[in-house]
């Protein structure tokens, strides 16, 4: 599935922990919450987007942008296959 989302942001960790190798990168995008009498506005949710180098690629944007995302989802969660920048995306205002 392809779809647009503001990306806030992208992490890496490439490290072993407990005896096992962890290499990965997350792109962190903004969500609307679902309809609910308990949640309003919007949420960052932690999207896999492969090993550790897939950072480098990212880390030097202007955060927040406008990104066209691959999405799959899988057993493990939701994996981004392919990252478009669309924009820079408009800065959040504190009210």
């Amino acid at each position: 599935m392809r779809q647009q989302f503001k990306v806030l942001g992208v992490r890496r960790f490439n490290d072993t922990v407990e005896g096992t190798k962890h290499d990965f990168t997350k792109v962190v995008v903004e969500t609307p919450f679902n309809d609910s009498e308990d949640k309003a506005g919007f949420d960052a949710v932690h999207i896999n987007f492969g090993k550790s180098d897939n950072y480098d690629k990212l880390r030097n944007l202007p955060f927040p942008v406008q990104a066209e995302l691959d999405i799959e989802m899988t057993t493990s969660g939701f994996v981004c296959r392919g990252f478009n920048l669309v924009k820079e995306a408009p800065q959040s205002k504190a009210a």
